[in-house]
């Protein structure tokens, strides 16, 4: 257009049209309209520039309101200045309504162009529609003469698509003949009756074929209604023929040993496969053909509605035949009685008495009872119940039962959600193509500019609105007669499978602790090797039938039923399992562990007069009473440390079931994972049911950890014992050195073998006493060696993390005693090297002592031991050279937070120190305590 423009920007005169109409006869309409364009702008421009010219060369006074004051007259109203500009703005307006007139001269002709070009295209489209008619009409009469019902149907759907798109004119009605119109609705109407009485027949006569081929024709004739009726008549008699032989059908000949009905599940599955069977064969040609008279939304109801008829009442005999409701009912009250029994106890308010019940069940069985069931009480579980193999044997056949009407039911809802999504995709489809038709109508006829048409478009545009968003069929109700039964056999299953599994601990509980068979290999993998730590089966028969509980009530698919038996197992584990292996830990693990009393010597040590010399094998005669051969004293060894490992088992077995609780938490999150819906509330809280499982496991950690406390507190008496017997006891005067002036002196050397001395706690040193004390056997590696006596067969039977608390506790009670006993003592130079020399060796000792690799750090060794950590910030604070480092070293250590001794604290071991004036580190402790 810019070069056009550029061409013609001097049109000649002679080729410029006068008027519009002249500018349309020339041979390039365009051009020549441009050319009047440029001309009027040319002439424009020249008025323009003389216009300007004029108002130059009026003179106007100095003055200006005087001479708006000096009105014009008769004699110089042609020469006055107002009356020229005014002749001036009337000469301009002129100019300007003679262009505006002539552009809307212009749009006039314009309009009139596209009203013969719009009148020129609907004839043509009735041209069209005509030609339409009367090949349809002809096709429709010879194809329906000639029974060809495809070709009839077709034809007749082309004159159906034509009066929907209403383009059947007067027009094109007189173009097509009158005789056209009315022969078409004379075939359509037979067409009609004709496919209509063949589809009845079909119906009546169950030919599937005959239907396949009707269907598609009764949809192009616009009968999917009475289609629909017939198909659902003829489908609802498939329906009921079939899924009542898969109800009813026999057994397979085959199968001789099974001479009774088969279980309940196996019709059921027969019936939910054969309904799924017809809906996917009969759903996509319904669904394809007959959907605009919601044929598709019809047979999904149906076909519910059939099996919901042939599936309920094999659930009623099931439910009747099994007693599942009695059953439920005494299983509920029978495990209320085993909770109460194993949580608050018969006698004395403790589960302490469960615990003895079932330790004497347990050796009435050792002592050769015949079942578990006749020595231990049950609670009645075997007789309103069933013994646990028929229980379990029912509840697979309930699990059974659910998981098949889950599985349909999952189907059947995605079989309703495709529908709706095809249906959408449809509605869409229709939608894009009603859009396309309206633009074309509107680019082909053109868009009236008049307010009537205006508002008759936005009216059009707010229902085309309203129609964009599909609205879903809701074809099944939310909760259907199948899935309310399903939900009450779930509950039923739930209340069983509960009882069974408190029924199973409890015959894990039962076996005797003296019984061998019942201890094993510990189940738990560690980086170091274990050595001989065993746990019980109490544990394992306990999780193992949780774990079968748990994924049996998963397989069901049933989010209600997965549900409460998560809820249920997990306070189960945490309300029994967990208060019964406390009880059992300190009956039969602490307290035969008790140093003196039970398994452990309360003197010289045991296993180190086993292991390491005579001196203890004599220790032990006298202790026996009486001389025994080696091979009886033997055999009494491995006897003490056979039941040593039992009574750690006990303690392991908290251990285990925590790390198995964790595992039975992961496994039941894979299982939602894979096996449910997601993003459904149901499932969300399924999630949460199986987060439970989290608590639980802590709770067994922290049990764990308990029954570790109380057997150091029970150890801590024998703990207290070796330390003072390695520090000395002697040294109770108000100044150290009375005891331990000197290496030799005051019963500090004891003679440990032929070439070194042991020496008691004494870090007043001179010269002479430093090297004496580095040939000689400190007190702290007496004191590791009495511990190894102590702890050795406990860390070997231990599970490793409890063997790593246990040493932390032990350790933790042998830095308070020394602790105790380093106030008493008094310190030179030399003395705190040998203190910072004895720390460094028990901080070793307790690194290769640990299990755990992430202990083997000092910073992590002093956060788990407190007391460990003092004794070093103790040494580190008796090797200052000069006082004055004291505040530089404490608030260095507290800003890495590794500082765990007061002021107090350290003002009095400052003072034991023989260099240091005590008023001074008064002075210098209460100045940076003040700040």
């Amino acid at each position: 257009m810019s070069a056009d423009v550029a061409t013609n920007a001097r049109p000649n005169n002679n080729n410029v049209p006068k008027t519009m109409v002249d500018a349309l006869e020339y041979d390039d309409p365009v051009a020549a309209l441009m050319a009047l364009s440029l001309n009027s702008k040319e002439r424009a421009r020249t008025m323009s520039a003389q216009l300007q010219q004029e108002f130059t060369s009026v003179p106007l006074a100095e003055n200006l309101p005087d001479l708006l004051k000096r009105l014009p007259n008769t004699q110089d109203a042609d020469s006055h200045p107002v009356a020229t500009a005014i002749a001036c703005s009337d000469s301009i307006l002129h100019s300007l309504t003679k262009i505006a007139s002539g552009g809307s001269q212009a749009s006039q002709e314009i309009i009139q162009l596209e009203q013969e070009k719009r009148d020129l295209e609907e004839h043509a489209q009735d041209v069209e529609t005509a030609l339409i008619l009367r090949k349809a009409s002809d096709v429709a009469a010879q194809s329906l003469s000639a029974q060809r019902y495809e070709q009839a149907s077709a034809a007749i759907h082309d004159y159906v698509n034509l009066q929907k798109k209403q383009r059947l004119t007067d027009r094109a009605q007189a173009y097509a003949g009158e005789y056209t119109v009315t022969q078409l609705e004379s075939s359509k109407k037979a067409l009609r009756a004709t496919l209509l009485q063949e589809y009845q027949e079909a119906v009546q006569a169950s030919n599937l074929q005959t239907l396949g081929k009707l269907t598609p024709l009764l949809q192009m004739v616009e009968y999917e209604k009475e289609a629909v009726a017939l198909y659902l008549r003829f489908l609802k008699g498939i329906l009921t023929q079939e899924l009542q032989r898969a109800a009813t059908a026999p057994p397979p000949n085959n199968a001789k040993q099974n001479k009774g009905p088969p279980p309940p599940f196996v019709p059921m599955a027969r019936v939910y496969n054969c309904a799924v069977t017809i809906l996917r064969h009969h759903l996509p040609m319904v669904s394809h053909c007959l959907y605009r008279a919601d044929g598709d939304a019809a047979v999904v109801q149906l076909v519910n509605v059939q099996v919901e008829q042939a599936v309920l009442p094999l659930f009623g005999n099931y439910l009747s035949t099994r007693q599942l409701a009695r059953s439920s009912r005494n299983a509920q009250s029978i495990y209320g009685i085993l909770e109460s029994r194993y949580t608050s106890g018969t006698g004395g308010g403790a589960s302490g008495s469960a615990l003895d019940y079932l330790g004497a069940a347990g050796a009435e069985l050792a002592g050769g009872s015949s079942s578990s069931v006749d020595a231990v009480d049950d609670a009645g579980f075997s007789t309103q119940v069933g013994s646990l193999a028929d229980v379990d044997a029912s509840l697979e056949e309930a699990a059974l039962c659910l998981q098949h009407a889950e599985s349909y039911t999952r189907f059947i809802q995605h079989t309703v959600r495709e529908v709706n999504k095809a249906r959408a995709l449809r509605f869409q489809v229709e939608q894009e193509e009603k859009r396309v038709e309206r633009e074309r109508r509107e680019w082909s006829t053109g868009i009236s500019s008049s307010d009537a048409d205006s508002k008759s478009k936005s009216e059009n545009t707010d229902d085309s609105n309203d129609e964009t968003e599909y609205k879903p069929l809701e074809i099944l109700p939310a909760h259907t007669q199948l899935q309310e039964t399903v939900a009450e056999v779930g509950g039923y299953y739930s209340a069983i499978e509960s009882c069974l599994f408190l029924a199973s601990m409890q015959r894990a509980f039962s076996v005797s602790p003296e019984d061998p068979q019942q201890y094993s290999a510990l189940g738990i993998a560690s980086d170091k090797p274990v050595g001989g730590a065993l746990q019980t089966s109490v544990v394992e028969a306990s999780l193992y039938a949780a774990r079968r509980g748990t994924q049996r009530a998963f397989a069901t698919g049933h989010t209600g039923t997965a549900s409460a038996v998560a809820n249920q197992f997990a306070e189960c584990l945490r309300g029994v399992l967990v208060q019964y292996l406390i009880i059992r830990a300190e009956e039969n693990g602490v307290n035969p562990l008790k140093p003196g009393e039970g398994l452990l010597t309360g003197s010289s040590g045991i296993f180190g007069a086993a292991s390491f010399g005579l001196a203890g094998r004599q220790a032990h005669h006298t202790v026996m009473g009486g001389q025994k051969n080696v091979a009886e004293e033997r055999l009494r060894q491995e006897e003490i440390k056979k039941k040593i490992s039992w009574a750690c088992a006990t303690l392991n077995d908290l251990e285990v079931a925590s790390h198995h609780t964790l595992g039975l938490e992961k496994l039941l999150g894979q299982s939602v994972a894979q096996g449910f819906p997601p993003n459904t509330h149901e499932t969300e809280q399924l999630k949460m049911c199986v987060k439970s499982f989290g608590p639980v496991s802590e709770a067994f950690k922290m049990a764990a950890d308990q029954s570790v406390e109380s057997l150091v507190s029970v150890l801590k008496p024998r703990i207290r014992a070796i330390v003072t017997d390695a520090v000395g006891g002697d040294h109770v005067g108000s100044h150290a050195a009375a005891g331990f002036s000197s290496v030799i002196g005051g019963g500090g050397i004891a003679k440990a073998s032929a070439d070194r001395h042991a020496v008691r706690m004494n870090y007043d040193l001179n010269e002479e006493a430093h090297q004496l004390l580095e040939v000689s056997e400190s007190y702290i590696s007496r004191l590791c060696s009495s511990l190894d006596e102590l702890i050795a067969p406990l860390r070997q039977y231990l599970a490793p993390r409890l063997a790593d608390s246990l040493i932390l506790g032990v350790l933790a009670t042998v830095a308070k005693r020394l602790e105790v006993s380093l106030k008493k003592c008094r310190f030179t130079a030399l003395g705190a090297l040998s203190m910072d020399s004895d720390m460094r060796d028990l901080v070793n000792y307790t690194k290769d002592r640990l299990c755990s690799n992430e202990l083997h750090s000092n910073v992590a060794l002093y956060r788990a031991c407190t007391s460990l950590a003092r004794l070093v910030q103790i040494a580190k604070l008796m090797n200052l050279d000069d006082l004055e480092d004291v505040l530089d070293l404490i608030s260095s250590s507290k800003r890495k937070g590794n500082w765990d001794l007061k002021m107090e604290d350290s003002k009095s071991y400052l003072s034991l120190r023989v260099e240091f004036d005590s008023e001074r580190v008064t002075q210098l402790l209460r100045v940076a305590d003040e700040e």
